[in-house]
């Protein structure tokens, strides 16, 4: 892994303009690279009130020497049971140097802290990078857990 600088994860960011930005990135990003584009409008909304405690949480990470935004995720409770890990994002200029697992570690802590017992997600199969770091961290392919999404990939873990 290569060094980098040291990182701070903010949460409770879920309606900041930093947010909003980073979300933007992210779906430029994505309609970059899914074959056919990616329309926000196509797939199931994130309301900040749906990753706002009690709800769900939505963190930013960000460089403490420069105070720029180098992640974004989210996580939202589905029932008593599961919570969905949303929006996880790397910009493309820091991704390799393990923020992507710090991340979502703090989400499964943040998952674990709103009484849930399983993590689950969703992904484009072009996001080859995150289905392979879910993998990695042992989750699993399941059934679909929502149909207002765009995503064929459906994952979960064991919290």
């Amino acid at each position: 892994m290569n060094a980098t600088a040291p990182i701070r994860i903010v949460e409770g960011q879920a309606a900041s303009e930093h947010t909003l930005q980073a979300l933007s990135s992210y779906f430029s990003e994505l309609d970059n690279r899914i074959d056919g584009g990616f329309d926000p409008e196509l797939t199931e909304v994130t309301r900040p009130e749906d990753v706002t405690p009690p709800h769900g949480d939505f963190f930013l990470m960000t460089d403490l020497v420069t105070g720029s935004v180098i992640a974004c995720g989210a996580v939202r409770r589905i029932d008593d049971e599961r919570v969905e890990l949303r929006r996880i994002w790397v910009t493309p200029e820091h991704r390799g140097q393990g923020h992507a697992r710090t991340l979502v570690r703090a989400l499964e802590n943040k998952a674990r802290s709103f009484g849930a017992t399983t993590a689950v997600v969703s992904l484009n199969p072009e996001m080859t990078e995150g289905v392979a770091m879910f993998r990695n961290r042992g989750y699993e392919s399941v059934e679909s857990f929502h149909d207002a999404t765009t995503a064929s990939v459906f994952l979960a873990r064991q919290l």
